[in-house]
C-alpha cells in the first residue's frame, strides 16, 4: 500500500445493552497518519445483525473509493451486533482490520450469546471466522483479527496510522467524536 492512504476508522457510541433501540455508528475517514477528511455516521440497533450493512453502507459513501483500509474498534457494535469482516471484504475489496486492547474472552462471549440469542452459534461463527493474534503496535500488545491483508501488511498500516499510544488515529478519532455525541464531551480510551 501507499504511504499516505486513507483508512475509515469505525467505533460505536453509547448504549443501554440489551434494550431495544439504535446507537450511532461513527466512521472517519483519515489520510495516513491523521489528517481528517470526512466523517459518516449510520444508525444500528442493538444487539441486531445491521452492522455489516451499515459499514457496507458507508464505503458505497463519496468516500468509498478512496479508502484502501477498514479499522473496526472490535467486531462488535451495539452489543452483540456482529460485523461479517469477511463479508465487506469480499463485496467491496477492502481490508478490514479489527482491534481490540484485550483478548476477547470467547468463552464469556459464548455464555453471553446462548443466555440471549436463540442464533447464538451464527453469531459466533462470525467471531470464530477470523483468528485473533496478538501483536506489538510500538510498545503495546493490541490485538487484531483481518479480512483480504496479510498480518506483515497489517502491522504495517496499524503503525503508518498510530502516533502514539496503542490505537490507530481513525479509531482514536472515531471514539472520541461517539462518545462526544452522546455524552457531550469525549470519554474514556478506544
Amino acid at each position: 500500500m501507499k504511504k499516505h492512504i486513507r483508512a475509515l476508522g469505525i467505533d460505536d457510541s453509547y448504549f443501554v445493552p440489551h434494550i431495544p433501540g439504535e446507537v450511532d455508528l461513527i466512521g472517519v475517514v483519515l489520510r495516513a497518519p491523521n489528517y481528517l477528511e470526512g466523517m459518516l455516521r449510520r444508525k444500528i440497533g442493538v444487539d441486531a445483525l445491521d452492522s455489516t450493512d451499515s459499514i457496507i453502507d458507508m464505503l458505497n459513501s463519496k468516500y468509498g473509493r478512496q479508502i484502501k483500509v477498514v479499522f473496526l474498534q472490535g467486531i462488535t457494535f451495539g452489543g452483540f451486533n456482529i460485523v461479517d469482516i469477511e463479508r465487506i471484504w469480499r463485496e467491496r475489496e477492502v481490508p478490514v482490520i479489527v482491534i481490540s486492547r484485550k483478548n476477547p474472552d470467547l468463552r464469556a462471549i459464548e455464555y453471553a450469546l446462548r443466555k440471549h440469542f436463540e442464533d447464538w452459534e451464527y453469531r459466533m461463527n462470525l467471531l470464530r471466522k477470523h483468528k485473533i493474534e496478538m501483536i506489538q503496535n510500538g510498545e503495546f500488545e493490541i490485538y487484531v483479527q483481518r479480512a483480504g491483508i496479510s498480518m506483515d501488511e497489517a502491522r504495517r498500516v496499524i503503525s503508518s496510522f498510530t502516533l502514539r499510544g496503542a490505537i490507530p488515529e481513525p479509531l482514536r478519532v472515531a471514539h472520541l467524536i461517539a462518545s462526544a455525541l452522546h455524552f457531550g464531551e469525549s470519554k474514556g480510551k478506544p
